[in-house]
């Protein structure tokens, strides 16, 4: 009997424990299936970011153009701007980079680019004396041009385009987003 007991314990023992081929397998397909969810991952996480960057932008520039066409639909008059400007030039080969209204409770209200070191769309108001900014400091702004041009019964047509964006990169690039906004407004002088 003893001769029985040491074979079933040196089969225990073969039994009992996994080879070295086996572990490396298990090993190689774990390391493959972890690969495969950590890029899964990192695609969405990635996606997600741009995502997150492209409806920041439309967001800004629509609430944006939402606040310019407000100020015009608002407005009584088109009036000279800040630096004297002509109310509209009536040329739609020669936007304008400011427009001034008077609204009808009688005050001026220029919309502009402002500063320029860190351009934003800047709503100057002669109410307050102060700028009232319709971009954040996170988007870049450029090109705001106001195309004005004259209709029937003293009617004006206010072209409005500009561009914002979010990082310095190409609009390829995952941290960055641009995006192109354009509308327009017929004011009607009272």
């Amino acid at each position: 009997m003893p001769k029985i007991a040491t074979i079933k314990m040196k089969m225990l023992k073969k039994s009992a424990g996994f080879t070295l081929i086996e572990l490396l397998v298990v090993t190689s397909l774990t390391v493959i299936i972890m690969l495969a969810v950590t890029s899964i991952l990192m695609t969405f996480l990635i996606t997600s970011q741009k995502t997150s960057i492209e409806q920041k932008v439309k967001s800004e520039g629509e609430n944006a153009l939402s606040n310019i066409e407000f100020i015009l639909r608002n407005a009584r008059r088109l009036a000279p701007s800040l630096d004297g400007a002509t109310t509209c030039n009536n040329d739609p080969n020669n936007p304008m980079t400011s427009l001034a209204v008077e609204g009808f409770d009688g005050f001026i209200t220029t919309l502009q680019t402002y500063p320029e070191e860190n351009p934003k769309i800047a709503s100057y108001s002669s109410a307050i004396n102060d700028y009232y900014y319709l971009t954040s400091d996170e988007t870049n702004l450029s090109n705001l041009e106001f195309v004005c041009l004259t209709g029937e019964e003293s009617s004006f047509y206010i072209g409005i385009s500009f561009q914002l964006q979010i990082g310095a990169g190409e609009s390829a690039d995952r941290e960055t987003a641009q995006e192109t906004f354009q509308s327009g407004v017929t004011l009607r002088n009272n």
